[in-house]
C-alpha cells in the first residue's frame, strides 16, 4: 500500500442551487469527504457559508487540505443550505480517484439531486508525479466544453475511464417485476470489423429506480480519436430488456480535455445522464493484438471485447 497523500482541493463555486429556506435566506457551503471502498470516511473539510450575494450561485474561492488521503478513495461533495434549526442538503458531487490522481482534477461535476446544477472544484494530490501524455498535455477538464480535433493520421489507441453516476426521469417500464434499469456504454466504430468495445453496469433494483444511482467507473479500451461513445439505458424485465433512451457523446467533447456534466437522453424529453469520460492514455490489452483499420477487410469480426472494470469508487 502507498504511503497517505495530502490533497490540495479548491471549492470554487457553484451553479443552479435551489431556494431551500424561505425565513432565513439561503446559506451554502459544501464538505468535501475522501472516502473508502466500504463507504467509511476517511477524511472530510468543508467551506464556511456564503450569506451574501447571490446564494443560488455561490462563490467560496475557498482551498482546504485533505489528508490522509490513499489513491483509490474518491471524493464525494455534497452542498448544503444552513437554516436556523440545522442544515438541508442540496445534493451531491462524486469524484473518483482515477480522475484527479496522479494528475490532478479542474472542472465542473455535476450535482446529483439537482439535474441543473454544477460544482466547480480543483484537486490536487501533493508530491504526486504526474504521468505524461503522448501526445499533448490534457487542457483542464470543462463541463462539455469542446476542443478542436486533432488533424492527421489515425491516433494510437488510447483507454478511457468512464463513470456512470445517475440518470434522472426515466419511465416506468415492468409492471410486474419492478424497474432494474442499466446501462451500456459502447464505443461506436467507422469500422466494423475493428474490435467492439462495449462496457455495461449493474442493474439496480432498489431504491429510486426511475432516478437510480449507479456510482460505477469502467475502464474502456481500446478507443480511437474521432470515435463517440453511446451510452444505453436498458430496463431490465423476466423476459429481456426494454430500452429507455440513448445518449451520445462524441470525440471532440471529452478528448483530450475529458467530460463532466449530464447528456439528454433521447426518446425521454426530461431525462438526464451523470457521466464523466477522461482518457487515460494509450490501450493496453493485454493477451490481444488490436485490429490494423488498414487490413480490416482481411480479417474475421473479433469477439466482443468488454473492458475491465475499476475497484469500486464511488
Amino acid at each position: 500500500m502507498e504511503a497517505p497523500k495530502k490533497l490540495i482541493v479548491s471549492i470554487i463555486r457553484a451553479e443552479g442551487l435551489k431556494h431551500m429556506n424561505k425565513f432565513t435566506g439561503d446559506h451554502p457551503y459544501v464538505r468535501c469527504e475522501g472516502k473508502r471502498a466500504n463507504g467509511e470516511v476517511a477524511a472530510k473539510a468543508e467551506t464556511k457559508p456564503v450569506t451574501v450575494g447571490d446564494t443560488l450561485n455561490p462563490v467560496w474561492d475557498e482551498t482546504m487540505e485533505l489528508e490522509p488521503w490513499q489513491p483509490g478513495e474518491m471524493l464525494e461533495f455534497t452542498v448544503y443550505d444552513k437554516g436556523l434549526l440545522g442544515s438541508k442538503t442540496e445534493g451531491k458531487a462524486q469524484l473518483p480517484s482515477e480522475f484527479f490522481y496522479p494528475n490532478g482534477f479542474q472542472g465542473m461535476l455535476g450535482i446529483i439531486g439537482l439535474p441543473e446544477a454544477r460544482l466547480c472544484v480543483d484537486v490536487q494530490v501533493e508530491g504526486a508525479e504526474r504521468e505524461p501524455s503522448p501526445e499533448q498535455e490534457p487542457a483542464p477538464m470543462t463541463y462539455g466544453a469542446p476542443e478542436a480535433s486533432m488533424g492527421g493520421s489515425r491516433s494510437v489507441p488510447q483507454r478511457l475511464g468512464v463513470s456512470i453516476l445517475q440518470a434522472h426521469g426515466l419511465q416506468h417500464m415492468n409492471n410486474f417485476t419492478g424497474d432494474k434499469p442499466y446501462v451500456t456504454c459502447e464505443v461506436k466504430r467507422a469500422d466494423s470489423a475493428v474490435v467492439e468495445t462495449r462496457v455495461e453496469t449493474k442493474p439496480v433494483a432498489e431504491g429510486d429506480t426511475l432516478n437510480p444511482f449507479w456510482g460505477e467507473t469502467h475502464n474502456v479500451e481500446p478507443w480511437c480519436e474521432g470515435e463517440s461513445l453511446e451510452f444505453t439505458v436498458y430496463d431490465q424485465g423476466l423476459l429481456g430488456s426494454k430500452t429507455e433512451g440513448k445518449a451520445v457523446l462524441p470525440s471532440d467533447l471529452f478528448y483530450p480535455q475529458g467530460f463532466s456534466g449530464m447528456l439528454l437522453i433521447s426518446g425521454l424529453p426530461h431525462a438526464l445522464l451523470h457521466v464523466i469520460v477522461r482518457p487515460l492514455g494509450p490501450s493496453v490489452v493485454l493477451g490481444e493484438t488490436l485490429v490494423d483499420p488498414d487490413a480490416s477487410k482481411k480479417k474475421k469480426k473479433k469477439k466482443v471485447k468488454v473492458g475491465k472494470k475499476s475497484k469500486n469508487c464511488c
